[in-house]
């Protein structure tokens, strides 16, 4: 993240955070808390294993007070665009003030942490898959490579030519290992059941037909709860604040002209 953009967040989080030593820096007699530069250090560790970076902060804190009070002086708080770029970040602070309440006061209980791990190892499954594909558009054409790979032509090459899966079809197809709950159900069934190194086909998706070649197969161990706890606590955190955001919509009185 640039330094600028980091200091421009961590100024607006800071709002709050209360001072908690003498000023780093003043400004014609306005001060900069060192609060505002812990903020913006702890928000980005890899700014703060630069050298000098709290300099750095504090350096361009100034030069955001040096503007800002420029700005007031010359009235620039009393533009159009200003006070409307203003009340927008006004806006955005309370939303995410709200937000970060409702989080604070629900906090996500452990069993839901739980369950939501063991449905996560559940769509994983106990294998997962090296495969390769080969992506046309209809299913003339996936017949037609299935025809050409039981005469004998190579797999890579055929996915090289006529693969629209662009990206798998610079690799002769190459997928690497795939776990089913990755891909959309016809394509996991398959794989699921094919034989090794024989290609089965075509097997249609919403992206087209596809000629699947499972070239390996190894057990799948997931990784445990306690590397999983915090993104899941996240994801979870996000759910309920999309349920507690629909909730106040319901009952606000919303009008969208169009």
């Amino acid at each position: 993240m640039k330094l600028r953009a980091v200091i421009l967040a961590a100024t607006v989080s800071a709002f709050a955070i209360p001072a908690f030593a003498a000023p780093v820096a003043t400004v014609n007699g306005a001060a900069i808390d060192n609060s505002e530069v812990q903020a913006i250090m702890s928000m980005s560790p890899a700014l703060a294993k630069e050298p000098n970076a709290r300099e750095q902060v504090v350096q361009n804190l100034v030069n955001m007070e040096v503007l800002s009070q420029y700005a007031v002086n010359h009235k620039l708080g009393q533009t159009a665009d200003v006070k409307e770029r203003l009340a927008m970040a006004k806006r955005q602070i309370l939303a995410d003030a709200a937000v970060e309440q409702y989080v604070k006061e629900h906090p996500i209980p452990e069993t839901d942490i739980q369950n939501a791990y063991n449905k996560f190892v559940q769509a994983m499954g106990k294998k997962e898959f090296e495969v390769r594909h080969i992506l046309v558009k209809t299913k003339t054409e996936a017949d037609k490579i299935m025809g050409d790979l039981k005469a004998g032509q190579k797999f890579s090459a055929l996915a090289e030519k006529y693969s629209i899966d662009k990206a798998s079809a610079a690799h002769g197809g190459e997928l690497g290992w795939i776990v089913p709950g990755m891909v959309v159900p016809p394509f996991a069934q398959a794989i699921e059941t094919a034989p090794i190194d024989k290609p089965v086909g075509p097997v249609q998706t919403q992206f087209g037909y596809h000629v699947i070649e499972v070239q390996a197969t190894r057990a799948l161990t997931p990784p445990p709860l306690s590397a999983m706890k915090d993104r899941i606590k996240t994801q979870l955190q996000q759910q309920e604040a999309a349920k507690f955001v629909s909730n106040l919509r319901s009952q606000a009185k919303i009008n969208i002209t169009k």
